[in-house]
């Protein structure tokens, strides 16, 4: 590598860097002059479409037990955004990181929580509305885990579906392969596929109040983003 484009990398690396800022638009404007030095320095595609990859790590401080509900919060994500998910260890508990177009993998991240907080508010009210009922723990179990399947499956279609460019696949598994180890991604691909158990009625109310949703892309220039219920 010559040394004029080790220093274009090194140039471009410093504003990476400050993509990882939790601030959504400064990490965004980073992003945004880094993809301008690249240009300017006139870097080849495989440079280009390697740097442009990133990683942005969600608020949410998840348990060191990730339930059937994150899972699938996490798969509808991976598959509306084109980004993959790593679940990273954060002082003994788990942070959700989404790896991909450096761009997606914000409103990805972004997206995740605001799903994940929806998610815990209404199945906190619809949990509330069996005080008093009497209803065996068993069976107000059940009706929750329908109700909470139900809700998912309405707020992750209410997700924009960003189609990936090119072979983003590829792109994605040699970031991961680069930036991590000892990553058993086939053993939390198989839990993803343990989902989906008891459902109830209750399946059709959740579906209906995970469609009242909404999450729109962070806008550059607002001081902080904005989450909607």
């Amino acid at each position: 590598m010559s040394e004029a484009k080790c220093k274009a990398l090194k140039k471009i690396a410093k504003c990476l860097e400050l993509s990882n800022s939790a601030n959504i638009n400064e990490a965004a404007q980073a992003i945004k002059m880094a993809q301008s030095l690249m240009k300017k320095y006139g870097l080849d595609q495989d440079d280009i479409d390697f740097i442009k990859m990133g990683k942005t790590t969600s608020k949410t401080i998840l348990p060191t037990s990730i339930n059937e509900s994150i899972l699938r919060i996490i798969r509808g994500i991976n598959t509306r955004f084109g980004v993959e998910c790593v679940l990273t260890n954060f002082k003994g508990l788990k942070k959700a990181e989404f790896i991909g177009d450096a761009d997606r993998a914000i409103f990805a991240a972004f997206a995740f929580d605001i799903v994940y907080r929806e998610m815990n508010e209404h199945i906190g009210q619809f949990r509330s509305s069996f005080t008093g009922s009497g209803m065996p723990q068993t069976e107000l179990t059940r009706r929750i885990q329908s109700f909470t399947f139900g809700w998912l499956e309405g707020a992750l279609e209410k997700l924009p579906n960003i189609t990936p460019d090119g072979d983003v696949n590829k792109k994605i598994k040699d970031y991961i392969d680069s930036q991590f180890k000892n990553i058993d991604r086939e053993t939390f691909k198989q839990q993803l596929r343990d989902v989906m158990k008891g459902i109830t009625d209750d399946y059709k109310k959740g579906i209906k109040k995970g469609q009242q949703i909404s999450v729109n892309r962070p806008v550059s220039g607002s001081k902080e983003p904005k989450l909607l219920g």
